[in-house]
């Protein structure tokens, strides 16, 4: 019987056996190699002997009271600012100013700033049709007034005849009473007295007309030349000029978009008047009032400012208890609007365990601190700092009270 492919089985069965015995002896020295077993000891010996230092300079720490200051952010605002818009819908035509720029308002000492012009050919059209409309109905008053100097002559004229008709029907009749006569003739006069009577009613119903026609053209020429005078006005609309002096900070449009009412175009900004805006929680706002001064730091610019508490809204926001307060900052270029500060509100007193500042050892972010117990051995400790007041710092913990430090 052939036994070969038997064999070959065995061989392989053998390795695999062997490479697995190889793999766990190689585990076992790797595992005995980390646990030291390859490793010569060193036999412990006796403790290092304390030694007493005398003569050091030292300081008690002690506690001590400091003001509680609670840090508020907040930021600066410009006290005044706006927005412009447009008051019709027009095409963007030209910007004439740039963003940053200083520009003058209309209020001030010189000629004020344009900003941007809007498309004015259309309302340029309308004040024309409008100027043709004023101008028909002065034409129509003159008309008006014509006819009625027409009416008014011819009036006059009715009147007399009136008067003539009148006065002939008058004389006929007395000949008529006396005989001189004949009936026939008095009923002529008295035809023509009337005929005359109902011209002149004819011609005071008509100057009437008249009249009334001027006061209609004049009512339409009232109106046409307000029209005209709406349209003009709508035509400053089309030129937008800096409300105040102050400073062009974003422009929202180009040359070209559609401005529509209301929409905002720019924004204007004045830095003569910086206030800085904080949001107070209600159970700080007992520790300031209006007229308190305080030091606001703006961290941008490394420095703080003097400021006054110039308002306090009246309104609590239901969302976030706080409160809007308002203080004033002198006047500053560097003051611009966005600026993120902190303000600082004493509320109370704390107190802390102090010690000098240059007794602190730092390792890294570690600070160490050289402490004498009780019987006059030196230890180290690793402490816990926390505010810095002048020379003296605060340490939260590693302290306690009345121990002695090495200061040098």
């Amino acid at each position: 019987m052939d036994k070969g492919p038997v064999s070959e089985k065995s061989a392989a069965i053998r390795r695999e056996v062997l490479k697995g015995l190889v793999l766990v002896g190689v585990l076992l020295l790797l595992m005995m190699w980390l646990s030291g077993v390859f490793i010569k000891k060193v036999n412990p010996g006796p403790a290092a002997q304390k030694v007493k230092y005398d003569g050091l300079k030292t300081w008690k720490a002690v506690r001590t009271s400091y003001p509680l200051i609670i840090e508020q952010p907040g930021t600066v605002r410009a006290k005044v600012e706006a927005q412009l818009s447009s008051r019709i819908m027009a095409q963007v035509k030209e910007i004439l100013a740039r963003e940053g720029e200083n520009v003058i308002g209309t209020a001030g000492s010189g000629k004020p700033t344009l900003i941007a012009r809007l498309d004015d050919r259309e309302i340029r059209a309308r004040i024309r049709q409008a100027e043709a409309q004023v101008a028909a109905a002065d034409r129509g008053i003159q008309v008006a007034k014509a006819k009625s100097s027409a009416a008014i002559a011819q009036t006059v004229s009715a009147k007399a005849s009136s008067a003539n008709a009148s006065t002939d029907f008058r004389r006929f009749q007395a000949l008529a009473e006396s005989k001189a006569i004949a009936g026939q003739q008095l009923d002529h006069s008295r035809a023509q007295r009337d005929i005359a009577d109902a011209q002149l009613k004819a011609a005071q119903q008509e100057s009437q007309a008249e009249q009334g026609e001027i006061e209609r053209a004049t009512a339409q020429q009232e109106s046409a030349k307000a029209a005209l005078a709406e349209i003009q006005t709508m035509l400053t609309y089309t030129e937008i000029y800096a409300p105040f002096d102050g400073k062009l900070i974003k422009k929202m449009v180009d040359t070209g978009d559609m401005a529509s009412p209301g929409q905002a175009l720019f924004l204007v900004e004045t830095n003569r008047q910086p206030e800085f805006h904080v949001y107070l929680s209600e159970s700080i706002l007992p520790h300031v009032e209006v007229g308190q001064e305080f030091d606001v730091r703006i961290d941008a610019l490394n420095r703080s400012f003097t400021a006054s508490l110039a308002e306090i809204t009246p309104q609590s926001d239901p969302g976030t208890r706080t409160v809007l307060v308002k203080l004033r900052l002198p006047p500053a270029p560097q003051l611009v609007n966005g600026l993120f500060g902190r303000l600082p509100i004493p509320s109370g007193e704390y107190e802390a365990l102090t010690v000098p500042a240059n007794s602190i050892q730092e390792i890294g972010q570690l600070y160490l601190l050289r402490v004498l117990d009780g019987q006059g051995y030196l230890q180290r400790r690793f402490v816990t700092l926390g505010k810095k007041h002048d020379s003296m710092v605060e340490v939260l913990s590693g302290l306690r009270e009345n121990e002695e430090v090495i200061i040098p």
